[in-house]
């Protein structure tokens, strides 16, 4: 009798290790962080995983398929930028910094997920609840330092890109309006896939809590020369 307890706890354990799809949460889940009721934070070192294509969708495909153009005519050469801006890549998203160690992000809302593309006249967020800003005037420092002046809701903002020597494929965008500034890592889009990736997978619900990395340690960056 308990012979046959044994197989039938086997078999079930069996099916419900064949109904688990990696595909259902997108990557390969190497570590977990943290667990709760509606899903998990994970970390995946899978850079295959299509799930990095959300991190920066291709500009010009995802304006066109969500009508951008249309709607806002101003925007219809923004994929197709004329001016130089040095070796300054023009599509980032955002790297973060976690016990030391640099990762990308996939967010619980994928609204949260703000890709951005800088064109000639404007700096456009990818995003499902679309911004653009204005450029209002330009300069590059040297190849691998621009500086923008930004209409940033209706304030005159300063940005100013540093590339970075490490880490590779980053740069430092320092803002500052009025009295207020404040900076934040990017990583271009060329080099999302070189780094692992912490998601934030609720499955088919959204977490309502994103996940919290730790600030980012200025002086571990190194700039280019």
């Amino acid at each position: 009798m308990r012979f046959l307890i044994l197989i039938t706890l086997l078999c079930l354990h069996l099916s419900t290790l064949a109904q688990f799809k990696e595909s259902d949460f997108h990557c390969r889940r190497d570590s977990i962080i943290s667990q709760t009721t509606y899903g998990s934070v994970y970390l995946t070192k899978d850079h295959q995983c299509e799930l990095y294509d959300w991190l920066c969708p291709n500009p010009k495909e995802w304006m066109k398929a969500e009508g951008i153009v249309e709607n806002f005519p101003e925007l219809s050469d923004a994929c197709s930028p004329k001016i130089s801006i040095g070796n300054i890549p023009r599509y980032w998203n955002s790297l973060q910094d976690y016990k030391g160690q640099y990762y990308v992000y996939g967010p619980s809302d994928w609204m949260g997920n703000r890709p951005e593309f800088i064109s000639d006249s404007f700096l456009i967020e990818i995003a499902s609840d679309f911004a653009y800003f204005s450029i209002k005037k330009q300069a590059l420092v040297s190849p691998n330092e621009l500086q923008l002046t930004l209409d940033l809701y209706g304030e005159v903002a300063q940005l100013r890109i540093r590339m970075l020597s490490y880490p590779k494929g980053a740069a430092l965008w320092e803002y500052s309006i009025k009295s207020e500034s404040w900076s934040e890592l990017k990583i271009s889009s060329e080099f999302v896939r070189e780094f692992d990736f912490i998601n934030n997978d609720c499955v088919n619900q959204k977490c309502f809590q994103e996940f919290h990395f730790d600030q980012t340690d200025l002086s571990r960056l190194k700039f280019m020369d």
